[in-house]
């Protein structure tokens, strides 16, 4: 016993400088995902946010959000961190510190956005400790330092960071994702029942978040005959390990069972409100997401698996996520044909036996966004991990007759190198929401500079959230500027005929103030002024 105990002293002791630098990893992708959380107020300018605050704060009046265009999970989460705000803030007005707290933090008190913060920071501190299960995953799979390469990825990441400074579902699902793969990990190597019942669990629960959560559902037999199936190539006599066997569907069957109890617990009223739920005709019922996005010819299909892997997801990830993905696909296959398989590559075969599929079906959508993909990225981030891992060994395994101080510094090079392309993206990014919003330029500037007698004119849609919160009548269409005897055009993201417009009538125009996007959100604003010639020269005749 007194061996035993020293022995886990020593392990926890090699241990910690991993752990140290999962905590480094973990406040990293908080850190990037915190800053300019605030983006956009107090505006909110992503059209579906509103769904998950209004749809949350409703609970409290109906349980029931009566729409199932998104799972309820989320919303039912927001619901008790927003009670919980609410006791919060009645306690601070107990102890009489109310005013005191309204200096401090005056958003605490502001009913259009506070709930806005409150969900942007759980999606964001979710986000950044997605970087958790991803190290086990990765560690279970191939070794500690595949696992904190894993963290390291999915941490800095530049669209999974960039969408965790919204009030949306689809990061934390990918958190619960996460969980989901290590647990499925764990079925690789061992068979035990709980890891089936946790695997579906979270698989449950995350499509219960967002319904492409429960593509995700794969894993569970792939891990479960990936297992039996490398146990019977190690083993001569082949008849012990049954492919199928009653505690093999057992397992399965109750990790299925698992998966529904943990959808059903985020989204009850799919079964309580099922003719809701099974909506075609609309957005309204859940039947109606599948069809909404399309479908693509199998000969397009094809075309899109590599358009979309190479283009979007290779832009998403970072640029070298997706290289290393198929560099390691070819090592896969060479390894396969030349039969030099050893048990390491077992959790490779996993991902891979996984990721390849959903890679496929989500390309064949007519109808693609980036945040479909979020189901894949914690495969690539251990994959990823797994073979910056296999790199650095083989550098220090190359200059291993040199002294260890070189090795060391080359190893560091090695890493800093191929993981710049996602950290650079990732802080040029969480600037971008730190400076903020052109259109939040445009309103403060409008307020201290808009002449009421002056028309205000506009080319995009989108800025008359500004306009109306400001109180401001405007008329949308450039060509109207001439209908006032004062105009202020504002022009955003001008388009080719636009941009025209404005240079055949730029003699009439004076550029008065131009709000640039770089390294901002939004698009270019530019404002001019138009002044009749009547109003300029009272007596030139020129309206005659």
């Amino acid at each position: 016993m007194i061996l035993r105990s020293k022995e886990k002293k020593e392990i926890s002791g090699e241990d910690k400088p991993y752990y140290l630098a999962l905590l480094g990893i973990v406040i990293l992708g908080l850190i990037l995902r915190l800053i300019g959380i605030k983006h956009g107020f107090p505006f909110i300018f992503h059209p579906d946010e509103p769904t998950i605050i209004r749809s949350s704060l409703g609970v409290r009046f109906n349980p029931n959000p009566k729409h199932f265009d998104w799972p309820h999970l989320y919303i039912y989460l927001n619901y008790f961190l927003y009670m919980a705000f609410a006791k919060f803030r009645s306690l601070i007005v107990s102890v009489g510190l109310r005013d005191k707290s309204a200096m401090l933090f005056p958003l605490m008190w502001n009913e259009n956005l506070i709930y806005y913060y409150l969900t942007r920071c759980f999606s964001a501190i979710l986000g950044g400790l997605t970087a958790i299960p991803v190290f086990l995953a990765g560690k279970k799979l191939f070794g500690k330092k595949a696992g904190i390469f894993a963290a390291l990825a999915i941490s800095i990441m530049p669209y999974h960071m960039w969408h965790s400074h919204y009030a949306l579902g689809d990061v934390p699902m990918t958190f619960l994702i996460s969980w989901a793969l290590y647990f499925a990990s764990l079925m690789v190597k061992e068979d035990k029942l709980k890891n089936y019942i946790l695997s579906g669990l979270f698989i449950g629960l995350a499509s219960s978040m967002k319904y492409n959560g429960g593509l995700t559902a794969i894993m569970v037999p792939v891990a479960h005959f990936l297992r039996i199936f490398w146990n019977r190539k190690d083993t001569k006599d082949k008849k012990k390990i049954k492919i199928i066997d009653i505690r093999g569907v057992l397992s399965l069957v109750l990790s299925g069972l698992s998966a529904g109890i943990g959808f059903l617990v985020g989204t009850p009223y799919a079964l309580l409100d099922f003719k809701t739920f099974s909506r075609t005709d609309g957005p309204q019922g859940a039947f109606w997401q599948f069809t909404n996005v399309g479908s693509v010819s199998f000969t397009e299909h094809i075309s899109k698996f590599f358009s979309e892997t190479f283009i979007r997801l290779l832009s998403d990830t970072g640029y070298v996520a997706i290289p290393v993905f198929f560099i390691g696909l070819v090592y896969l296959v060479f390894k396969i044909i030349k039969k030099k398989l050893t048990k390491n590559d077992v959790g490779l075969i996993f991902l891979y036996l996984v990721l390849l599929p959903l890679i496929w079906y989500l390309s064949g959508f007519k109808n693609n966004r980036s945040h479909y993909y979020f189901i894949v990225y914690p495969y690539l981030a251990v994959i990823f991990g797994h073979f910056i891992y296999l790199g650095q060994d083989r550098v220090s395994y190359f200059f291993s007759k040199k002294n260890k101080k070189l090795i060391k510094i080359l190893s560091w090079v090695y890493i800093v190198l191929i993981f710049s392309p996602l950290f650079t993206k990732s802080v040029i990014n969480s600037y971008r929401y730190y400076r903020g919003e052109t259109r939040n330029m445009l309103y403060t500037w409008l307020l201290d500079n808009y002449d009421p007698t002056e028309a205000l004119i506009y080319n995009d849609k989108s800025l008359e959230d500004v306009f109306g919160l400001i109180g401001i009548r405007a008329y949308k269409g450039l060509e109207n500027y001439s209908d006032f005897d004062k105009s202020l055009v504002v022009v955003r993201g001008k388009n080719e005929e636009e941009k025209d417009y404005i240079q055949d009538h730029v003699d009439k125009f004076t550029e008065v103030v131009k709000f640039d996007s770089k390294m901002r959100l939004g698009e270019d604003i530019e404002v001019y002024r138009y002044v009749s010639p009547e109003v300029l020269d009272p007596g030139c005749g020129c309206g005659k």
